[in-house]
């Protein structure tokens, strides 16, 4: 089977996907499928279709290690010839080309759905949630609502808004230990 593990991406979050990634496509060699590890946001230049099968390996090595610092996403920007589009050049082609797609993003393209979308779209086979549940579970405060809705026990929680709220007044209503995630609503 040809897998194109998906990694990488326009998040700060790129490094640890390439690196997830990379253990990824060799476990899946390993097992026996044709890999190739591709960077969404990067892409590849290749000059046709005819070429797509010559990408998949069932015996190459990947390895990444994660640096110790954030990537410079404004450098990869100015590397890339993406202009706005956070999927890089032959991309989609070669996902097309696939027997499936193992997305392997971190942040929000590879999270919030809107991949999944696009790959409904273009009759793209892949591993993972389809879009409608990644939407709805990268909105933190309304996937509480509806667990709660299904009587599905979750913690106590409270949502506010930094640039809204007085932050002093929140921590008052806090307590520790607590555990403290941004609500990525589709505002």
């Amino acid at each position: 089977m040809n897998i194109v593990v998906l990694a990488g991406g326009y998040s700060t979050e790129r490094d640890v996907s390439l690196g997830s990634g990379s253990l990824i496509a060799n476990a899946l060699m390993k097992i026996g499928h044709r890999v190739l590890l591709l960077d969404s946001y990067e892409g590849i230049d290749i000059a046709g279709s005819e070429e797509y099968e010559s990408l998949f390996s069932s015996d190459k090595t990947y390895s990444y290690a994660i640096p110790d610092h954030e990537p410079n996403l404004e450098k990869l920007k100015n590397s890339c010839d993406n202009g706005d589009s956070l999927i890089g050049k032959n991309v989609l082609d070669i996902c097309k080309y696939a027997d499936v797609v193992f997305i392997g993003l971190h942040g929000e393209i590879g999270e919030n759905g809107e991949l999944q979308a696009v790959f409904d779209v273009l009759g793209i086979k892949y591993t993972g949630t389809g879009y409608l549940g990644s939407i709805l579970a990268m909105d933190k405060e309304l996937t509480k609502k509806i667990l709660v809705g299904t009587n599905v026990k979750v913690p106590k929680s409270i949502c506010f808004n930094v640039n809204a709220d007085d932050v002093n007044d929140v921590y008052g209503k806090i307590k520790f230990p607590c555990i403290i995630k941004p609500c990525n609503r589709w505002v």
